[in-house]
């Protein structure tokens, strides 16, 4: 009998990449799955499931508030949003036209990155300090004035980044909010309250990081600023008649209670148990393919959303690698799915189903031993 994927005539894919948007973010867990359907029976006023659910995420970060959003993205979008618009009705309605409002939001040239274009969704004006080598507070500090709506802060590019703490005390010192970018920060999950504690504004998630929906995130922080963030939400359009930005970051009521119930279990999870059931899957990798000549394979370190190893092609080059990979690997039925830098192939193993890691054994073995060429 096909399966829903085959009925439409999608390949499955092995997920060795990770918590990936691509992908379709997680595996949902029977508890979560259970929630959902549970949630679907019946029909729920919006704004007050959004109010609820909000003030559960914030007490378990610790903060004055919180709000669920479709993502992390979606998160930073409606932060910025709220920092240049407040909760002025005028000034909502008129975003992402940012025209006479505080509208410049500060990043560090260091920490540059894919997403900082969420700022500029809202209508925010991007003003980069320092080099990509580094920053100084006092740079950050001299572009502040009075067009200033906000300062992102990126977690994941520290190098050569004014130090977190210090970001939130320059934007303490000149009433600026200071934006956090914490999508991933979930485990050890004492991490949920660090970044508020250090004083930070806006802290943002993704909810896929922690075995919610891939179309799901949060963001927490001060009241007046989640307040607004509300106003601007998909729901604050229709019930606050806002006619806000949000409008297009619409969630059904089994997302938000998804994400709930994911967040509560990823908070008294196992999360040892879950550790080594990953370095497992590392272990059993690295003894197979370490029996490949002319491959080095290594544990690489762990770091938030990812347990895994490297394997370096030490006979091929960045483009044979590549060329391997899209024909064979990925190429493959089913599709396996990893990152490749230069030579090597990084594995992660954190979204492996059980056995999945046998499966990706023997592709790589079969391919690699073969010494595979092509024309």
């Amino acid at each position: 009998m096909l399966g829903i994927y085959e009925k439409l005539g999608v390949k499955r894919v092995i997920n060795a990449l990770g918590n990936a948007t691509v992908l379709g973010g997680s595996i949902l867990s029977k508890d979560v799955v259970d929630a959902m359907l549970e949630a679907n029976s019946c029909f729920v006023e919006m704004w007050e499931l959004q109010e609820r659910t909000g003030a559960i995420v914030a007490e378990i970060c610790g903060a004055e508030a919180g709000w669920i959003t479709p993502g992390a993205h979606a998160a930073l979008v409606l932060s910025a949003a709220a920092c240049i618009a407040g909760k002025d009705e005028e000034k909502i309605r008129r975003l992402p036209d940012t025209r006479g409002m505080k509208n410049q939001i500060i990043l560090q040239a260091c920490q540059r990155y894919f997403f900082d274009r969420a700022m500029e969704t809202a209508g925010g004006k991007l003003v980069i300090v320092g080099s990509e080598e580094g920053c100084t507070a006092e740079e950050i500090e001299s572009a502040i004035n009075e067009k200033t709506a906000a300062i992102l802060y990126n977690v994941y590019k520290p190098e050569g980044a004014v130090p977190e703490s210090e970001v939130i005390a320059i934007g303490k010192r000149h009433g600026v909010p200071v934006i956090v970018d914490a999508a991933y920060d979930v485990y050890p999950i004492t991490l949920f309250r660090k970044h508020v504690s250090m004083g930070a504004d806006l802290v943002c998630y993704g909810g896929k990081y922690f075995g919610a929906p891939n179309s799901t995130g949060f963001v927490v922080g001060r009241k007046d600023l989640i307040e607004s963030i509300a106003l601007q939400s998909f729901i604050g359009y229709h019930w606050k008649r806002s006619g806000s930005i949000g409008r297009g970051y619409k969630l059904d009521r089994q997302e938000v209670i998804s994400l709930v119930v994911a967040l509560q279990n990823w908070i008294k999870m196992d999360h040892e148990k879950r550790i080594e059931e990953n370095h497992r899957k590392v272990r059993y990798l690295k003894d197979r393919l370490s029996k490949i000549p002319e491959v080095k394979v290594e544990e690489m370190p762990e770091r938030p959303a990812f347990i895994g190893l490297r394997v370096t092609l030490k006979d091929r080059t960045p483009e044979e690698t590549q060329g391997l990979y899209d024909r064979f690997i990925y190429g493959g039925d089913p599709k396996i799915a990893m990152n490749v830098e230069e030579n090597t192939l990084i594995i992660n193993v954190i979204a492996l189903k059980e056995g999945e890691e046998e499966v990706v054994a023997d592709r790589l073995e079969e391919v690699l031993s073969r010494h595979v060429r092509w024309e």
